[in-house]
C-alpha cells in the first residue's frame, strides 16, 4: 500500500484531501531506475506520469543526433511526464527523462488517472489545474534559457 504521507510530499498532490489521496494511492506504483537509465525518451509514446520520491532526474531535448540539451533537474517532490495526460491525439513525450542518480519514483498510468478523474471530477479538476501551473512555470524557465542562449 502506498503511504499517504509520501504522496503528500509531492508538490502536485500536497493540497489534495486525504480521501482523494487514498483514491489516487490505489492506482499508484513505485519504480526504481539506476543512474544513467532513461525513464522515457523524447517522441516516444507517453503512457505514464512520474514523481520523484528519491534521487534526481534530468529533462533533456535532442538538438540533433549527437547533441542533447539539458533543460532542468527534477528532484524530490516534483512531477514530470505530463504529456501522457495533457496531449490530445497521439501522446508522445516532449523531452527525455534520464536518471541522474539512482531514483525511486511514483508512477501513474495516464489511462488509470483519466478513469479516476471521470469518477471524481473534483480530483481531476484540482490535479489538472496544478499540472497547468507547473507547465506554465516550466515554459517560463525554457523561455529564460532561450533568451540566455540567444543574447
Amino acid at each position: 500500500m502506498i503511504d499517504l504521507k509520501g504522496l503528500k510530499s509531492i508538490i502536485l498532490l500536497n493540497y489534495l484531501k486525504d480521501s482523494m489521496l487514498d483514491e489516487l494511492s490505489r492506482i499508484t506504483s513505485i519504480k526504481e531506475y539506476r543512474a544513467g537509465d532513461y525513464i522515457f525518451k523524447e517522441n516516444h509514446e507517453a503512457k505514464n506520469i512520474y514523481a520523484v520520491i528519491e534521487g534526481k532526474v534530468g529533462l533533456e531535448i535532442e538538438k540533433n543526433s549527437s547533441t542533447r540539451i539539458f533543460i532542468n533537474d527534477i528532484i524530490h517532490g516534483m512531477t514530470f511526464g505530463f504529456s501522457a495526460l495533457v496531449e490530445t491525439g497521439e501522446k508522445t513525450y516532449t523531452s527525455s527523462a534520464k536518471a541522474l542518480t539512482d531514483v525511486k519514483l511514483y508512477v501513474w498510468n495516464a489511462a488509470d488517472l483519466e478513469a479516476l478523474f471521470s469518477k471524481n471530477h473534483e480530483l481531476g479538476f484540482l490535479f489538472m489545474k496544478r499540472i497547468a501551473k507547473i507547465i506554465k512555470t516550466r515554459l517560463q524557465i525554457r523561455n529564460i534559457q532561450l533568451l540566455d542562449i540567444y543574447k
